[in-house]
């Protein structure tokens, strides 16, 4: 079959894979010079196998109201006229809720672990090394309260995903780095199942893979309009001509729902910008060898060779990509408190990319109303998590057959109806 897939971030680039390697055609588009050149590109790097949870979460409402103003704030909403950013975020809070948390973690958790399995199956199947480590990821919580709160949660989960709960002397063990930090936590929970990874260099070296296997990536090309014949998907418009096809993969992030909105759905995906920095560890031996989430700080970390990557934050500002230095230098500030001797903090690279988040902050992965059109975006912050196997599930559907997974929760039904 003959197959676009609009985006080569990491999320279409492991659709692609997939596709070509069921035997199918496939071209991939993308108005970027190469791959995994937008949100993919400077990510914190997590691989998050047990841990993935919706940003909605009841305790957001709270902190937005109490961190409002501040420049350095996790959670920020620029005032402005763009209804669609208001209705984002209206249903958005109405998913901050336990309920809510508790369906949508079990829907996260169901495909990140058949995601990672895919990963670890395509990366031995291929030979791929992306700078990855699999030492896990260590969560660590400033507060007495949400320390005990989390190890709570953690005491009722199933036996398989259970992290280890650990006091400040035990996290040090497992990651000396923390060392001289440790009087800013009350404690940390280890989840030794997760691992982190360069999420640009896997995309770039996934595409090179794809391409040998007969994919064809056409680099600088973007897509204008998708072309259908009454309820039927036919191609994309570009602006290098037009493009025919017999299914159409739509993974372009922030930017899906504009390419969607002719045909009438209108698809609640809405950027949510966030900033990373990213040092060379410069021969220094202070910079972690696991992944370490800042619970409290909203900030995640990653030794990805020889480079320390900070992630975190989270700004509601439509699709300007304009990068905010004092926003990027706070959680450089940050993580430079924690780890000081991590690296060269004077020879800092400032990035900030696009998040494409659903009001339930659950991807959308399947089949549309209209036949020959198929969704893989949506991803928000679990991106490089999720993307072997959304992309894996969304080449079974594309192929006919039904997706090995349960992606209750996960379809375009709960949107586009």
């Amino acid at each position: 079959m003959k197959v676009l897939v609009l985006g080569a971030g990491v999320v279409g680039t492991a659709a692609a894979y997939y596709l070509a390697k069921a035997g199918h055609a496939v071209t991939v588009i993308e108005r970027r010079p190469g791959a995994g050149l937008e949100t993919s590109f400077a990510n914190a790097g997590h691989l998050c196998a047990t841990t993935s949870q919706p940003w909605a979460d009841p305790s957001v409402p709270r902190m937005v109201l109490k961190e409002w103003g501040r420049a350095d704030a996790p959670f920020v909403m620029r005032l402005r006229a763009d209804p669609a950013m208001w209705g984002w975020a209206l249903r958005f809070l109405r998913h901050c809720n336990a309920a809510d948390q508790r369906r949508i973690t079990a829907d996260l958790s169901r495909l990140s672990k058949y995601s990672h399995d895919a990963l670890v199956a395509l990366r031995e199947a291929e030979s791929l090394d992306y700078d990855q480590s699999r030492r896990g990821l260590l969560y660590l919580y400033r507060d007495r309260a949400g320390f005990d709160a989390a190890a709570r949660a953690a005491d009722a989960l199933d036996a398989d995903v259970r992290p280890q709960v650990m006091d400040m002397a035990a996290c040090v063990d497992v990651e000396p780095a923390l060392d001289a930090s440790q009087v800013l936590y009350a404690g940390g929970l280890y989840h030794g199942d997760d691992e982190t990874g360069d999420a640009h260099l896997f995309t770039r070296r996934l595409a090179e893979i794809t391409a040998a296997l007969g994919a064809d990536f056409r680099y600088g090309v973007t897509a204008r309009a998708l072309r259908r014949d009454g309820n039927v998907v036919t191609g994309v418009a570009t602006d290098h001509g037009d493009f025919d096809a017999e299914a159409t993969v739509l993974s372009l992030g922030s930017y899906s729902p504009a390419l969607l909105r002719p045909l009438g759905p209108r698809l609640p995906i809405y950027p949510v910008k966030g900033y990373s920095v990213t040092i060379p560890v410069a021969g220094r031996n202070g910079a972690p060898a696991m992944g370490i989430a800042d619970r409290s700080r909203k900030i995640g970390m990653s030794r990805l060779g020889d480079r320390f990557r900070i992630a975190g934050t989270a700004e509601l500002t439509g699709h300007d990509t304009t990068l905010n230095e004092s926003r990027a230098r706070a959680i450089l500030r940050t993580a430079k408190s924690i780890f000081p001797d991590a690296g060269d903090w004077d020879d800092a690279t400032l990035w900030t990319g696009l998040r494409p988040m659903t009001p339930d902050c659950a991807p959308v992965v399947g089949a549309t109303p209209y036949r020959g059109l198929y969704l893989d975006t949506g991803h928000g912050s679990l991106g490089w998590t999720l993307a072997c196997g959304s992309g894996r599930a969304i080449a079974d559907i594309v192929s006919g057959k039904p997706a090995e997974i349960d992606l209750d929760g996960l379809t375009p039904a709960r949107f586009l109806g």
